[in-house]
């Protein structure tokens, strides 16, 4: 994969407009993503050993999930701080954040995963839940948090397991391709299954300095929706890179890939909702120095 002196600046920029284009989505469909999701952040709730009053940074945060779980685990004594490339995903977060009168959890944009703006040594945690396989260069931005943490803390980081094990995102991209012509992709570039095994999540935490390195994959829920149409409404907007694809297609294209993804579903649940399990993978380290 070619990686220019621009690249990380270009994959940045697309990825701001794809996650600016799907943050309205988020923001309302907030309850419906984060059920199926609290089954990630409870196990890294969990691994990372967060506790009362810690002081937790939360890479890549999109609209405050999981951030505000974090914040109730650390409970009116502790401090989160969720930071993202998105003003959109952030000010998302800011609001909801005001709605519940949360006090212990505060949101900043950031230019770049490796611009951090925060004092180092100053967090006990740090979490990065389903963030670090868009990054350019998920290595470094690994090295900044630790450099962010204190001696003793613990990063925990969890990314999508491998495209087999998840038809919530597997299986919109087959219809879409029996419509119209996928993008060829660089299977190196980031991307949704870019750190797929616990293998690819240890060696990236190795790496970047951090020692007690364990990783696993498990399953987990990953959509619920009461039927086919209402879950190919929820993946046609909330999905970054599935809205900026469909976006590029004709109005003919969409209509004939939601049929299909209607009837596809149907035929796969016919007595009822739609319910598609996946596989994350979750790896936890410790800053030893």
């Amino acid at each position: 994969m070619e990686q220019g002196p621009h690249y990380a600046t270009t994959v940045r920029e697309r990825q701001r407009a794809e996650w600016a284009a799907v943050a309205p989505g988020w923001q309302r469909n907030r309850e419906r993503m984060s059920g199926p999701m609290s089954h990630i952040t409870g196990r890294m709730v969990a691994r990372g050993g967060i506790e009362t009053g810690h002081r937790v940074l939360d890479l890549a945060c999109g609209v405050g999930d999981p951030a505000f779980a974090v914040a109730e685990a650390v409970g009116p004594e502790g401090y989160v701080l969720g930071l993202d490339l998105s003003e959109e995903m952030v000010e998302a977060a800011r609001s909801w954040a005001r709605q519940l009168g949360t006090e212990n959890v505060e949101f900043r944009t950031v230019e770049s995963e490796l611009e951090l703006g925060v004092p180092a040594g100053s967090f006990d945690v740090a979490t990065c839940r389903l963030g670090l396989q868009f990054m350019p260069d998920p290595m470094a931005a690994l090295q900044e948090v630790r450099e962010a943490l204190k001696p003793g803390g613990r990063v925990v980081a969890s990314t999508w397991g491998r495209p087999e094990r998840n038809p919530n995102f597997s299986l919109p991209m087959e219809v879409i391709s029996r419509h119209a012509t996928l993008p060829e992709e660089d299977p190196g570039a980031p991307g949704l299954f870019a750190l797929p095994t616990p293998e690819d999540l240890e060696v990236l935490l190795n790496t970047a300095g951090f020692a007690n390195v364990e990783s696993s994959a498990f399953d987990t829920p990953v959509a619920r929706a009461k039927s086919p149409e209402t879950f190919w409404h929820g993946v046609s907007t909330i999905a970054g890179p599935l809205v900026s694809l469909l976006a590029s297609l004709t109005e003919e294209q969409r209509r004939a890939i939601r049929e299909d993804a209607a009837e596809t579903l149907g035929a796969m649940f016919p007595e009822g909702p739609v319910e598609l399990d996946g596989e994350a993978v979750v790896a936890v380290g410790t800053k030893t120095v």
